[in-house]
């Protein structure tokens, strides 16, 4: 058994864990290990957006945008998601991970024009750009398998730790976020947007904390399918709609409940939610004891007591940011796209 905290990042903590160190979790799980040189991680979203079905210029934008990021200092890792927003929209997404903020600044001052579409008149469809890029301490992972290169994952020279202490149970997310060994991470402050020749720039605040947390069901049997769909799918979706349309009113800025896709657009078999909220501790109590999380863990349980040895397999990863490593920008996009939600009074639905 190991900290999911690498051996480099330890400190000597100030802020006490939630569990005893003689804690031993009820099932394996694990993180990923970057490379020691890594200090600073990039996961950025390239969007493309119009009302359903997508249109052909949205499709056209976005084969140009994946090609851009196969150019120099281009990201190490790319994938596409695609999801219907709360305002009827389609939207497609590349989310492209690179493993240094230094590649990626030079790379991003090249073709930020061409992927946010500056300049350009947008008729039928909108770009956006939403990119975070945490310190290594500032940023955690939690695996149910070692064998499937998820996310960030798919950056992570170092592979998979062994099996890690700090999960199943409630302020876990916390224990293995190295920079919480010593710091409270209570953000200040409000987002607000910025309006240049059209585009419109969000301006955040620090300790904004963000999470990806994923599933993938192409390994399961036809049983264990019905199962997840049954019973666990329902409930996740329920969570997932509550957060886009209601979640400003505990801290969630923005939510996504995205599926990824190959690059017609096609459906695989993954999905994933990707929510930006106000804090860690907000993100904490939603989990802990919001009715629509409590419903996804209970569901979840019953889930894995029924299906022995289940090949569902889960990802999930969590960056602290501060003001300085977040970029929020919209061409031609409606109002509650992403982190263009957050500059609303909390309490706002999206609805």
């Amino acid at each position: 058994m190991e900290s999911s905290i690498a051996a480099h990042l330890r400190v000597e903590r100030t802020r006490s864990k939630r569990v005893g160190d003689n804690y031993a979790p009820p099932y394996p799980s694990y993180s990923v290990r970057f490379a020691e040189g890594v200090s600073q991680l990039v996961c950025a979203l390239f969007g493309v957006q119009s009302k359903h079905p997508l249109s052909s210029e949205a499709k056209v934008a976005s084969a140009g945008m994946w090609e851009l990021c196969a150019q120099e200092d281009g990201p190490m890792s790319r994938e596409y998601a695609v999801h219907t927003d709360e305002q009827g929209f389609d939207n497609q997404v590349i989310i492209a991970y690179w493993d240094g903020a230094d590649a990626y600044g030079r790379w991003f001052q090249k073709h930020r024009n061409a992927l946010i579409g500056a300049g350009l008149e947008l008729a039928d469809h909108g770009r956006w750009i939403e990119a975070f890029s945490p310190e290594a301490r500032g940023f955690e992972t939690l695996y149910s398998s070692n064998t499937f290169p998820e996310g960030a994952a798919r950056v992570a020279t170092g592979g998979y730790s062994g099996e890690i202490q700090e999960h199943g149970y409630w302020g876990s997310m916390r224990d293995r976020l190295p920079i919480a060994q010593t710091e409270a991470l209570e953000p200040a402050g409000r987002p607000y947007a910025a309006e240049n020749s059209g585009i419109v720039r969000v301006e955040p605040h620090d300790d904004l904390a963000i999470i990806r947390s994923g599933q993938d069901w192409s390994l399961c049997e036809d049983a264990e399918r019905a199962s997840y769909f049954g019973d666990v799918e329902p409930q996740l979706k329920a969570g997932m709609d509550f957060l886009t349309l209601d979640g400003a009113s505990i801290g969630c800025y923005a939510n996504r409940y995205m599926t990824s896709s190959d690059g017609d657009g096609s459906a695989l078999e993954q999905s994933f939610g990707l929510s930006f909220w106000h804090s860690l501790e907000d993100m904490e109590r939603w989990a802990e004891s919001h009715p629509t999380h409590v419903a996804i863990f209970i569901a979840a349980m019953k889930f894995l007591q029924a299906n022995a040895g289940a090949r569902l397999r889960l990802s999930h990863e969590v960056a602290i940011v501060s003001r300085e490593q977040q970029y929020y920008e919209y061409n031609n996009c409606h109002v509650t796209t992403g982190m263009l939600g957050a500059c609303r009074p909390l309490g706002v639905s999206h609805a």
